[in-house]
Protein backbone atom coordinates (compact mmCIF):
# COMPACT_ATOMS: atom_id res chain seq x y z
CA UNK A 1 0.00 0.00 0.00
CA UNK A 2 2.66 2.49 1.02
CA UNK A 3 4.47 2.14 -2.31
CA UNK A 4 1.27 3.17 -4.08
CA UNK A 5 0.78 6.27 -1.94
CA UNK A 6 4.47 7.13 -2.21
CA UNK A 7 4.32 6.82 -5.96
CA UNK A 8 1.24 9.04 -6.22
CA UNK A 9 2.74 11.72 -3.98
CA UNK A 10 6.09 11.63 -5.72
CA UNK A 11 4.55 11.86 -9.16
CA UNK A 12 2.26 14.66 -8.06
CA UNK A 13 5.02 16.56 -6.26
CA UNK A 14 7.86 16.28 -8.73
CA UNK A 15 6.82 15.04 -12.14
CA UNK A 16 3.02 15.34 -12.31
CA UNK A 17 2.54 11.95 -13.96
CA UNK A 18 -1.23 12.08 -13.69
CA UNK A 19 -2.88 14.03 -16.47
CA UNK A 20 -5.02 16.56 -14.60
CA UNK A 21 -8.41 17.14 -16.11
CA UNK A 22 -9.31 20.63 -14.95
CA UNK A 23 -13.04 21.24 -14.86
CA UNK A 24 -12.65 24.95 -15.41
CA UNK A 25 -16.10 25.29 -16.94
CA UNK A 26 -17.52 24.43 -13.51
CA UNK A 27 -14.84 25.49 -11.06
CA UNK A 28 -11.35 26.76 -11.99
CA UNK A 29 -10.09 25.91 -8.48
CA UNK A 30 -10.56 22.13 -8.77
CA UNK A 31 -8.77 19.50 -10.83
CA UNK A 32 -9.44 15.76 -10.92
CA UNK A 33 -7.71 12.73 -12.33
CA UNK A 34 -8.15 8.97 -12.33
CA UNK A 35 -6.27 6.01 -13.73
CA UNK A 36 -5.82 2.28 -13.82
CA UNK A 37 -2.67 0.16 -14.13
CA UNK A 38 -1.85 -3.45 -14.93
CA UNK A 39 1.29 -4.75 -13.21
CA UNK A 40 3.13 -7.92 -14.27
CA UNK A 41 6.15 -8.87 -12.21
CA UNK A 42 8.41 -11.57 -10.86
CA UNK A 43 5.75 -12.92 -8.53
CA UNK A 44 2.45 -11.24 -9.38
CA UNK A 45 -0.08 -10.04 -11.93
CA UNK A 46 -2.49 -7.45 -10.60
CA UNK A 47 -4.58 -4.36 -11.30
CA UNK A 48 -4.45 -1.03 -9.45
CA UNK A 49 -6.55 2.09 -9.81
CA UNK A 50 -7.05 5.53 -8.29
CA UNK A 51 -9.16 8.69 -8.21
CA UNK A 52 -7.72 12.01 -7.06
CA UNK A 53 -9.09 15.51 -6.56
CA UNK A 54 -6.98 18.63 -5.93
CA UNK A 55 -7.87 22.18 -4.99
CA UNK A 56 -5.98 25.32 -5.89
CA UNK A 57 -5.21 26.01 -2.21
CA UNK A 58 -3.19 22.77 -1.99
CA UNK A 59 -5.77 20.48 -0.37
CA UNK A 60 -6.23 17.11 -2.05
CA UNK A 61 -7.80 13.71 -1.50
CA UNK A 62 -7.40 10.37 -3.24
CA UNK A 63 -8.66 6.80 -3.14
CA UNK A 64 -6.70 3.77 -4.40
CA UNK A 65 -7.43 0.10 -4.82
CA UNK A 66 -4.63 -2.44 -5.32
CA UNK A 67 -3.82 -6.16 -5.29
CA UNK A 68 -6.78 -7.00 -7.52
CA UNK A 69 -5.56 -10.42 -8.66
CA UNK A 70 -6.28 -14.16 -8.48
CA UNK A 71 -3.62 -14.92 -5.86
CA UNK A 72 -5.24 -16.45 -2.79
CA UNK A 73 -2.31 -15.28 -0.63
CA UNK A 74 -2.95 -11.59 -1.29
CA UNK A 75 -5.90 -9.45 -0.26
CA UNK A 76 -7.60 -6.56 -2.05
CA UNK A 77 -6.48 -3.28 -0.49
CA UNK A 78 -8.11 0.14 -0.34
CA UNK A 79 -6.15 3.25 0.54
CA UNK A 80 -7.43 6.75 1.07
CA UNK A 81 -5.50 9.88 1.96
CA UNK A 82 -6.33 13.46 2.72
CA UNK A 83 -3.70 16.12 2.79
CA UNK A 84 -2.11 19.33 1.64
CA UNK A 85 0.50 19.79 -1.08
CA UNK A 86 1.72 23.19 -2.23
CA UNK A 87 4.60 24.79 -4.04
CA UNK A 88 5.86 27.29 -1.47
CA UNK A 89 8.94 28.56 -3.29
CA UNK A 90 10.71 28.05 -6.61
CA UNK A 91 11.92 24.45 -6.65
CA UNK A 92 10.36 23.66 -3.25
CA UNK A 93 7.07 21.81 -2.65
CA UNK A 94 5.81 20.66 0.77
CA UNK A 95 3.17 18.05 1.59
CA UNK A 96 1.49 16.44 4.59
CA UNK A 97 -1.63 14.53 5.51
CA UNK A 98 -3.25 11.36 6.80
CA UNK A 99 -3.30 7.96 5.10
CA UNK A 100 -5.67 5.08 5.85
CA UNK A 101 -5.22 1.58 4.49
CA UNK A 102 -7.73 -1.28 4.74
CA UNK A 103 -7.38 -4.87 3.53
CA UNK A 104 -10.32 -7.18 2.96
CA UNK A 105 -8.80 -9.60 5.44
CA UNK A 106 -9.49 -7.03 8.16
CA UNK A 107 -6.06 -5.42 8.64
CA UNK A 108 -5.96 -1.63 8.98
CA UNK A 109 -3.12 0.88 9.02
CA UNK A 110 -3.50 4.57 9.85
CA UNK A 111 -0.58 6.97 9.44
CA UNK A 112 0.20 10.63 9.05
CA UNK A 113 2.95 11.77 6.71
CA UNK A 114 5.05 14.81 5.92
CA UNK A 115 7.38 15.39 3.02
CA UNK A 116 8.43 17.55 0.16
CA UNK A 117 10.39 17.97 -3.03
CA UNK A 118 13.43 20.12 -3.56
CA UNK A 119 15.21 20.07 -6.88
CA UNK A 120 15.99 16.42 -7.76
CA UNK A 121 15.06 14.94 -4.37
CA UNK A 122 11.71 13.95 -2.90
CA UNK A 123 11.46 12.81 0.73
CA UNK A 124 8.55 11.46 2.77
CA UNK A 125 8.20 10.28 6.37
CA UNK A 126 5.31 8.14 7.62
CA UNK A 127 4.38 7.88 11.30
CA UNK A 128 1.92 5.32 12.59
CA UNK A 129 -1.01 6.64 14.59
CA UNK A 130 -1.36 3.36 16.49
CA UNK A 131 2.33 2.97 17.44
CA UNK A 132 3.27 1.28 14.18
CA UNK A 133 6.91 1.72 13.05
CA UNK A 134 7.94 4.87 11.22
CA UNK A 135 9.01 4.68 7.58
CA UNK A 136 11.22 6.98 5.55
CA UNK A 137 11.31 7.29 1.78
CA UNK A 138 13.77 9.04 -0.48
CA UNK A 139 13.43 9.39 -4.25
CA UNK A 140 16.16 10.79 -6.47
CA UNK A 141 15.50 11.99 -10.02
CA UNK A 142 18.21 10.70 -12.37
CA UNK A 143 17.23 12.90 -15.31
CA UNK A 144 20.01 15.46 -14.90
CA UNK A 145 23.33 16.21 -16.56
CA UNK A 146 23.72 14.11 -19.73
CA UNK A 147 20.36 12.44 -19.00
CA UNK A 148 18.42 15.69 -18.60
CA UNK A 149 16.74 15.37 -22.01
CA UNK A 150 16.48 11.59 -21.98
CA UNK A 151 12.95 10.71 -23.21
CA UNK A 152 12.30 8.27 -20.33
CA UNK A 153 11.91 9.25 -16.66
CA UNK A 154 14.64 7.61 -14.55
CA UNK A 155 14.67 7.52 -10.75
CA UNK A 156 15.87 5.60 -7.71
CA UNK A 157 13.88 5.11 -4.50
CA UNK A 158 14.75 3.83 -1.04
CA UNK A 159 12.13 2.75 1.51
CA UNK A 160 13.56 2.37 5.01
CA UNK A 161 12.29 1.38 8.44
CA UNK A 162 13.72 -0.02 11.65
CA UNK A 163 14.13 -3.48 10.07
CA UNK A 164 16.08 -2.42 6.96
CA UNK A 165 15.48 -0.94 3.53
CA UNK A 166 14.24 -1.73 0.02
CA UNK A 167 15.73 -0.24 -3.14
CA UNK A 168 13.98 0.48 -6.46
CA UNK A 169 15.29 1.57 -9.85
CA UNK A 170 12.43 2.89 -11.99
CA UNK A 171 11.92 3.77 -15.66
CA UNK A 172 8.71 5.39 -16.89
CA UNK A 173 7.36 6.83 -20.12
CA UNK A 174 4.19 8.95 -20.24
CA UNK A 175 2.55 10.11 -23.46
CA UNK A 176 0.61 13.34 -23.92
CA UNK A 177 -2.61 11.32 -24.09
CA UNK A 178 -2.08 9.83 -20.63
CA UNK A 179 -0.78 6.38 -21.56
CA UNK A 180 1.96 5.14 -19.24
CA UNK A 181 4.46 2.29 -19.45
CA UNK A 182 7.21 1.53 -16.99
CA UNK A 183 9.67 -0.94 -15.55
CA UNK A 184 10.93 -1.36 -11.98
CA UNK A 185 13.91 -3.41 -10.81
CA UNK A 186 14.02 -3.77 -7.04
CA UNK A 187 15.74 -5.42 -4.12
CA UNK A 188 13.06 -6.01 -1.51
CA UNK A 189 12.62 -7.76 1.78
CA UNK A 190 10.00 -10.47 1.99
CA UNK A 191 8.80 -12.93 4.58
CA UNK A 192 9.48 -16.62 4.07
CA UNK A 193 9.47 -19.72 6.26
CA UNK A 194 12.20 -22.00 7.51
CA UNK A 195 11.84 -25.44 9.01
CA UNK A 196 13.54 -25.97 12.35
CA UNK A 197 14.20 -29.44 13.73
CA UNK A 198 14.84 -30.39 17.35
CA UNK A 199 15.84 -33.82 18.58
CA UNK A 200 15.80 -34.88 22.23
CA UNK A 201 15.90 -38.33 23.75
CA UNK A 202 15.29 -39.94 20.37
CA UNK A 203 12.26 -37.80 19.57
CA UNK A 204 12.36 -35.36 16.64
CA UNK A 205 10.11 -32.38 16.33
CA UNK A 206 9.91 -30.00 13.38
CA UNK A 207 8.18 -26.65 13.04
CA UNK A 208 8.25 -23.64 10.74
CA UNK A 209 9.22 -20.12 11.71
CA UNK A 210 8.89 -16.87 9.71
CA UNK A 211 12.17 -15.36 8.48
CA UNK A 212 13.02 -12.22 6.55
CA UNK A 213 14.86 -12.64 3.28
CA UNK A 214 16.00 -10.37 0.45
CA UNK A 215 15.17 -10.91 -3.21
CA UNK A 216 15.38 -9.21 -6.58
CA UNK A 217 12.16 -8.43 -8.43
CA UNK A 218 11.18 -7.17 -11.88
CA UNK A 219 7.88 -5.40 -12.54
CA UNK A 220 6.48 -4.13 -15.84
CA UNK A 221 3.36 -1.97 -15.82
CA UNK A 222 1.11 -0.22 -18.28
CA UNK A 223 -1.73 2.15 -17.54
CA UNK A 224 -3.79 5.13 -18.51
CA UNK A 225 -4.82 8.30 -16.69
CA UNK A 226 -7.89 10.31 -17.63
Amino acid sequence: MKIILITLLWLSISFCQTTKQSIEALNPNISMSAGTYANAGTDKLELDGFFEIQFINGLYGDVWFSNLDIDSETSLEFNSSLGWMKKVAPGLTLAGGISNNTELNGERLNEFFIGGNISLFTGLAFFGINNTPSNFIGIFDLNFGPLKNFPIDLSMMSVSDEAGSDLFFMLKKTTTKGFIAGYTFSRERFESEETRTFTKQGHTKSWTVPVQQDGFFNTIYIGVTF
